[in-house]
């Protein structure tokens, strides 16, 4: 095998590397706004026989407005690069890739060259090409970590709302019972005064009953102990406990062209 073929084997299996991993993570991206966090959950779309392409995918993400018009460029531009070199025998290099590309793509491609480098040289376009990858993994680790902050505040509104019910509540007893207290200890000689001092106490003391009865110390206790409440509040389908984490989504060592 001439050093030529093999030179062109080693650029398609990075593009391809780089593609898989970037399609993987974009099923996660997907899933995770779908609110379908449990790795068993195996979709017809979004497995590995998945029938959506790629190009789908993230105009899925698009359309959901988790992918900015610049993000889905950017992807968009990953999977040009890759269905050249997957599906274009005479595509053997990036020279020969970007003479095949319209001068907006080729455009778009040169913003991930380093300052000073040309679009006609072999090795800054494979360097371009992983600057390219990572801006994408980058964009997906972002987006995730979005997601959970915005799940977390939601956490964090219903925990604020429960505290202040409570503090409510507690106000609202506090006064009765210091009415109650200052109701019994006056000294109510004018017997309609008393009279009407007695029906105060008497209804203080049914407030004060039924608040006891009909309150619950923690209105969201029962709700968040519930895995089915939290799921259709939360929008979650599948285990909880299998929610993904954030170190799930670091940069693997994967084939970075030599500097």
């Amino acid at each position: 095998m001439s050093m030529e073929k093999q030179l062109n084997i080693e650029l398609r299996s990075r593009i391809l590397e780089y593609s898989l991993f970037i399609e993987k993570l974009i099923n996660d991206l997907i899933l995770w706004n779908l609110g379908i966090y449990d790795e068993k959950v195996k979709t017809r779309l979004f497995s590995n026989k998945g029938k959506i392409s790629f190009q789908n995918k993230i105009d899925l993400l698009y359309d959901l407005e988790v992918l900015s018009k610049e993000e889905n460029s950017e992807f968009e531009l990953l999977m040009i690069v890759r269905n050249k070199f997957m599906h274009d025998i005479e595509c053997d290099s990036f020279h020969t890739l970007l003479n095949q590309l319209d001068k907006g793509i080729v455009n778009r491609f040169k913003k991930f060259l380093e300052d000073g480098q040309l679009i006609s040289d072999e090795e800054a376009c494979r360097k371009a090409s992983y600057r390219l990858f990572q801006k994408n993994i980058e964009t997906i680790k972002n987006k995730i970590e979005s997601n959970k902050v915005a799940r977390d505040k939601k956490y964090k509104l219903f925990q604020s709302q429960n505290e202040q019910l409570i503090y409510y509540i507690d106000f609202i007893k506090d006064l009765m019972d210091k009415v109650s207290i200052a109701t019994e200890n006056s000294e109510l000689e004018n017997p309609k005064v008393a009279i009407l001092g007695m029906e105060l106490l008497q209804i203080l003391e049914e407030s004060v009953r039924k608040l006891n009865s009909e309150t619950k110390p923690n209105i969201y206790e029962e709700f968040f102990n519930s895995d089915d409440n939290l799921k259709a509040i939360f929008g979650v389908k599948g285990d909880l406990k299998d929610w993904p984490k954030w170190e799930d989504f670091k940069l693997p060592n994967i084939n970075k062209p030599k500097i």
